[in-house]
């Protein structure tokens, strides 16, 4: 069977939209295999906030020198992503995923023999560059096995990845790293990527829905004025800037969290690595739920603008609100409780922000225009764990530091998230692009 080509064989799940109809099995087959994409990459991101400290004090490095090492991953990774946004109409899905999972495993060789603070920035550009098309692919992959309405459920599984990382792997990664040192962290992560790539050789496959519905104006596969169009549309750019924003607060908590409540709130290594994976339990539940309800909102015939665009913006602006309160709060369980509901609810921009992108954009162009929204939320990581490294160094306590932080990142997700519940429409940028 064709890579590209549409599965056949159990019963129909998907609407009559002038689709082959595959399969229930072999759309979830695939998707479950993107999630463990996610899985890995995101558990590679996380040990990077959970040896900080024993990485700190073996190279004596300042906050300011560990947040260059942490935003080096995401330099190669922006990159990648464009890369993969140019040459989407020329490139297999699989087999770019299938060479980045190898390169996850190669990349953590450096780091699990480093011996200088140098070996560590080259682990974190190998292993960033080969994260970078994840995200678009994922999405890509997954979105080619449904239809527009029953996307927000595989975003929201494919987004919480990230989040079963850290509460079903984590906290074995913190035992691991604890009892035989940080690089054995590199090591599992390195293995655990050989074992994904095994899994994906065998599930990894494209669905029927890689172009657009066979009854559709051809005027949708017109070519790079309609990406363009896309690229510059009120939507895109708002969508580009709460992603944006949020993927700085995720690379903040990636980076620091760990350390906040170690420095900060007076947790132990162990304890704080265990309380590093609570935020996410929490998006799980956030992202399964938001996933659930917008799809079923728009089964029922009520817009997108109104599912995604109004009501992701006002969630994602209500998470940041939240974060913003941390500099007025010291005790600890309040301080984790804000960040729990906070951080946890920020992802939904995930489920908003991706389907949208790939709801206004052709078919032929979906995994270019995704890899460009990446690029942007990508991009986010280079700044804000160095930003975030200079202010705990130019700050008097550790904890006043951290909230620091949290209020300038958290105001960012909340003034973003309601300019895009302001602006996003996707229903009238599609008719825009429909007449490019």
């Amino acid at each position: 069977m064709s890579l590209n080509s549409p599965a056949t064989g159990e019963a129909a799940f998907l609407p009559a939209d002038g689709f082959p109809r595959p399969s229930k099995l072999r759309a979830w087959t695939a998707t479950v295999a993107v999630i463990g994409a996610t899985v890995v990459t995101f558990l590679d991101k996380a040990l990077v906030g959970l040896i900080a400290t024993p990485v700190q004090k073996e190279f004596g490095l300042t906050a300011t020198e560990f947040g260059t090492i942490s935003s080096a991953s995401y330099l190669l990774l922006v990159a990648a992503c464009l890369v993969v946004g140019l040459l989407s109409d020329r490139l297999s899905p699989r087999v770019v995923l299938l060479v980045c999972g190898v390169l996850w495993a190669v990349g953590q060789i450096p780091a699990f023999l480093a011996v200088t603070g140098f070996m560590l920035v080259a682990s974190r550009l190998v292993v960033g560059a080969a994260e970078g098309p994840v995200v678009p692919l994922s999405h890509t992959i997954a979105y080619s096995w449904f239809p527009n309405d029953r996307r927000g459920l595989p975003a929201s599984l494919i987004t919480s990845g990230a989040a079963v990382a850290k509460v079903a792997l984590l906290p074995v990664l913190t035992v691991v790293v604890v009892a035989f040192g940080w690089r054995s962290g590199f090591l599992a992560v390195g293995i655990l990527a050989l074992a994904w790539v095994v899994v994906w050789f065998f599930a990894g496959r494209m669905g029927p829905y890689t172009t657009d519905a066979p009854s559709a104006s051809t005027v949708d596969n017109a070519p790079s004025a309609s990406w363009l169009r896309v690229l510059l549309s009120p939507t895109f750019l708002v969508a580009g800037l709460v992603y944006f924003a949020q993927n700085a607060l995720a690379s903040v908590i990636y980076t620091w969290l760990p350390s906040y409540f170690e420095h900060g709130l007076g947790f132990s290594a162990t304890a704080s690595g265990l309380l590093y994976t609570v935020p996410s339990a929490m998006a799980i539940i956030a992202l399964v739920v938001a996933g659930t309800v917008t799809d079923r909102l728009l089964r029922r015939g009520v817009s997108s603008r109104k599912v995604r665009g109004i009501g992701g913006g006002i969630t994602v602006a209500v998470a940041g609100v939240l974060l913003t309160l941390l500099p007025w709060t010291t005790a600890a369980l309040p301080a984790i409780l804000l960040l729990v509901f906070g951080y946890g609810t920020s992802v939904v921009v995930n489920t908003v922000t991706l389907p949208v992108v790939a709801e206004i954009a052709p078919a032929r162009r979906r995994a270019g225009t995704l890899a460009v929204l990446a690029a942007i939320g990508s991009a986010a990581g280079i700044v804000s764990p160095l930003v975030t490294g200079v202010i705990l160094d130019a700050t008097d306590t550790p904890q006043g530091g951290y909230t620091t932080a949290f209020l300038l990142f958290g105001g960012f997700v909340a003034v973003s998230g309601l300019l895009f519940a302001a602006i996003a429409d996707p229903e009238r940028e599609k008719l825009r692009t429909k007449v490019a």
